[in-house]
């Protein structure tokens, strides 16, 4: 029979790798994000930021690493004013679809996260992806188009202390991606390039697509790295 002490011993052993399993990463990321030095668009733009793309937390639970809560939102409305700030003549951020004083409005999305711990893809990196999603809409709140951005980025093992705080620079590493990626290829996008050499008209009436029906009638797109993982992500789901 074994000895009390050792009774207490295993249990506290088994508690230890209970609770190890178990445990809760919460991240909430650093909201600091550079202004672009680049020459403006001389066009102005409204921002829709929604409650939910603001309140945006993606939820996994890893198998012998606990569960991970990533707080994307609340940095997205820096990311955004500041994007804004570099890239836009004027803009303003708005409370809806509609704006007398701008071109038009833009509503930003977060379609999905994924992300990955150098553990499961054998490697020394902390990996992030960020699928974005853009509305146009003319003042008057008619549809104008959509397009999808990617963006990826990621954080090396080496660098920092813990799982949590390399995923936090993965994911801050992504939203920059996204900010440079849009910054550069803002008036390229076929949706907004063929709007701006139409003369930006009215936009429809028409409710826009779902985002089951976007996915399926979108081209994938190209985004700094983000769209060279798609086989990673899908070995590390």
């Amino acid at each position: 029979m074994k000895s009390h002490a050792s009774i207490i011993t295993t249990l506290s052993v088994v508690f230890t790798l209970l609770t190890g399993c178990s445990s809760s990463h919460n991240l909430a990321l650093d909201n600091t994000f550079p202004v672009p030095l680049m020459q403006k668009t001389p066009l102005k733009l409204a921002l829709y930021l929604d409650e939910e793309l603001l309140s945006y937390t993606y939820y996994e639970k890893i198998d012998k690493k606990g569960e991970w809560n990533v707080a994307l939102g609340p940095v997205q409305e820096t990311l955004f004013v500041n994007l804004a700030r570099g890239v836009l003549e004027d803009y303003e951020v708005v409370d809806g679809l509609t704006s007398s004083s701008m071109h038009g409005v833009l509503k930003p999305h977060i379609d999905d996260l994924q992300f990955s711990l150098p553990e499961q893809t054998r490697s020394n990196f902390y990996e992030v992806w960020i699928k974005y999603r853009f509305q146009l809409y003319d003042p008057n709140g008619g549809y104008v188009g959509e397009w999808p951005l990617p963006a990826y980025g990621k954080a090396s093992k080496k660098d920092f202390g813990s799982s949590g705080s390399g995923v936090e620079a993965a994911a801050i590493a992504a939203c920059r991606d996204a900010m440079a990626f849009f910054a550069l290829n803002f008036t390229r996008e076929p949706i907004v390039k063929s709007w701006l050499d139409a003369g930006m008209p009215p936009g429809t009436a028409i409710p826009p697509p779902t985002e089951q029906e976007s996915e399926e009638g979108a081209d994938p797109g190209t985004g700094g790295e983000g769209d060279s993982n798609t086989s990673q992500e899908e070995e590390s789901a």
